[in-house]
């Protein structure tokens, strides 16, 4: 199974759009803080739904803000949501497709309506989208943000991939070793100090 990490440019989106998501990511950070909030000061249980959540955001938006701020909750220390927080569409409420001339575009909803925009394909990200097109990948859930004046979104793309010939490394994200590397049958690995990173981090 291969995972392909995909991030596209929106292209030329409307005026309307941009007010619109920018009107969402506010909502969607103001939803997680309502969730911290509730949690921190006892208001109500770890089972909060959406009804608990009065604000035009689409259903399918809200439960992933809630999941998100329960995963954050879960952590140590006072969760604060910075105003640039990217909203998020689980993988089943968010689609790409083509139109009749060949643009790629992606289609989620927000507050008012589902919005279907083009992407910028590059080369370098062609091969994950024309699979997820073709309906042999599967897609994981996706993030929009905004940077400067443009607006991307951002999404995992996994599909089978033939690995014959190829030797299997294995990679594992840590703190006290940032990198952890085996390459299977080889019998080779390497470690690398996460101390410089969780320096500049602290």
């Amino acid at each position: 199974m291969a995972t392909v990490t995909v991030t596209a440019k929106f292209h030329n989106p409307s005026l309307s759009r941009r007010k619109e998501w920018q009107h969402t990511t506010r909502l969607y950070r103001d939803t997680k803080q309502f969730c911290i909030d509730g949690w921190e000061n006892g208001d109500f249980g770890k089972s909060v739904t959406t009804a608990s959540i009065d604000n035009g955001l689409y259903s399918a938006i809200q439960n992933q803000a809630i999941r998100e701020a329960k995963s954050d909750h879960n952590k140590d220390g006072e969760v604060r949501y910075r105003e640039s927080q990217p909203f998020a569409v689980n993988n089943q409420n968010w689609e790409l497709d083509t139109t009749e001339n060949g643009t790629v575009v992606v289609g989620f909803p927000c507050v008012s309506q589902w919005w279907y925009t083009p992407i910028e394909v590059y080369d370098d990200i062609a091969d994950p989208v024309d699979r997820l097109v073709e309906g042999d990948a599967k897609k994981t859930r996706l993030q929009v943000y905004r940077r400067g004046d443009d607006w991307y979104c951002t999404f995992n793309v996994e599909y089978d991939a033939d690995t014959s010939g190829e030797t299997t490394i294995g990679v594992d994200i840590g703190e006290r070793h940032i990198l952890a590397v085996t390459a299977y049958g080889e019998g080779e690995s390497m470690l690398v100090s996460g101390g410089e990173a969780k320096y500049v981090r602290r």
